[in-house]
């Protein structure tokens, strides 16, 4: 057997006798945990990940081939959002500090919320793209206080904006109403209570509407794209809707962690909800939601729709980027060129010494035949987690044994 951890998330072969370079020979994909799309054309698909060196990495071709698209991040991007009128400029938001990139991700520039904050998440003003808001919270010395960053001049400068005087606050999320871009709302856990605030006047003063019980952190928002009183908030514990500008909720859907929701853009009865390991579909406008399958590794964190591309649907979990073609009825892996997965044990077949097995982290155990040319999942025996040892019979070769962390 030989065992190997390779923070770059990849399994390396030698090129050459005596050469000093490496080259990745995969498995592909590797975590991805968000993204956003730029109107290019074709457009651009870029995706952040939590791998070690953080890489932004985008796709001008619907998905077939990525490759990195610059300058990598000082952490995960907590979101990635695209100017809804320069396909050039991207922001992102890492714990206190908001990215800007004007060409594409090449570089970035800088600024911070403060000392004591965190951001979650980005909301651009459509009719003015300078207007940026920023939930999230700030402690003030004595608590974390429930606030949003607002910035007029294009992330330049910010200005906090506390949304309520109760402590013990988790903010996640907001949104901004396309019709009426003075409404914002913001998704809150305050108190032990779950609350999506809404302002009128562009962040001057907020009122706090509640969810159902028990529902938790509300992760993402989205205003309806047909009627702007339709909002929908996707929680810990399932998704909820309004129907009358965010003032009454109704709890849809029970499945967990619904960290990203989407809207076919030419279908808008058909919606899509990234919700942990599973993506989740409406095709009633986000009254009811099903399970889609197809999918491989855990923590699906996002989902991406392409305008114009009818029946498309991507999208990132711990074992890469997904898409599907038919409204996430059928899924297929949509990872070449990402190579970043994270490859805890590497073990021979020494009965066999082309076949190699190689655990890809929060995924699947990878099999190849051929000396890596190419790699086929198959699947982690029963419910193993995370397999960190694979010992091949020395006498039978049709006997594996693999140690996981919890036995």
């Amino acid at each position: 057997m030989r065992k190997a951890t390779i923070v770059l998330g990849a399994l390396l072969a030698l090129l050459a006798p005596g050469s000093a370079e490496w080259v990745s020979i995969g498995p592909e994909g590797g975590p991805i945990y968000c993204g956003t799309v730029a109107m290019t054309s074709p457009p651009t698909i870029y995706v952040g990940s939590t791998n070690s060196s953080y890489p932004l990495l985008k796709s001008t071709d619907y998905g077939a081939n990525w490759t990195t698209a610059g300058a990598n991040l000082s952490s995960y991007p907590y979101q990635l959002v695209t100017h809804p009128n320069d396909p050039n400029t991207l922001y992102g938001i890492v714990s206190s500090v908001f990215y800007r990139t004007t060409n594409g991700g090449e570089n970035w520039t800088t600024t911070s919320l403060g000392s004591n904050t965190y951001g979650n998440d980005i909301a651009i003003n459509p009719s003015n793209p300078q207007v940026i808001y920023i939930p999230g919270y700030k402690y003030d010395g004595s608590a974390w206080r429930p606030m949003t960053f607002k910035t007029t001049d294009g992330g330049t400068t910010w200005n906090p904006i506390q949304i309520d005087t109760s402590a013990t606050s988790t903010v996640y999320s907001a949104a901004i109403d396309p019709v009426d871009t003075a409404v914002v709302y913001v998704g809150a856990y305050i108190n032990s209570q779950t609350y999506v605030y809404k302002t009128t006047d562009c962040g001057a003063t907020w009122t706090p509407y509640a969810l159902p019980t028990n529902l938790y952190y509300v992760y993402s928002l989205l205003v309806s794209p047909v009627d702007h009183n339709i909002v929908f908030a996707g929680t810990l514990y399932g998704v909820c809707r309004s129907t009358d500008a965010g003032l009454t909720w109704t709890q849809q859907s029970t499945n967990n962690y619904n960290y990203r929701i989407a809207v076919a853009p030419d279908n808008p009865n058909i919606m899509y909800s990234a919700a942990y390991s599973y993506v989740y579909r409406s095709t009633d406008a986000g009254l009811t939601w099903s399970v889609c399958s197809g999918m491989s590794g855990t923590a699906i964190r996002t989902v991406l729709v392409l305008p114009g591309e009818a029946g498309a649907v991507y999208a990132g979990s711990t074992g890469g980027m997904y898409k599907s073609t038919d409204y996430g009825v059928a899924w297929s892996p949509a990872s070449h060129g990402i190579i970043i997965g994270r490859i805890a044990v590497v073990s021979v077949n020494p009965h066999e010494p082309a076949t190699v097995h190689a655990e890809f982290i929060d995924n699947d155990i990878f099999k190849t035949t051929d000396n890596g040319m190419t790699w086929t999942p198959t699947n982690t025996p029963l419910s193993c987690g995370n397999v960190c040892s694979i010992l091949f019979d020395p006498t039978d070769p049709q006997r594996i044994w693999m140690l996981e962390a919890s036995g």
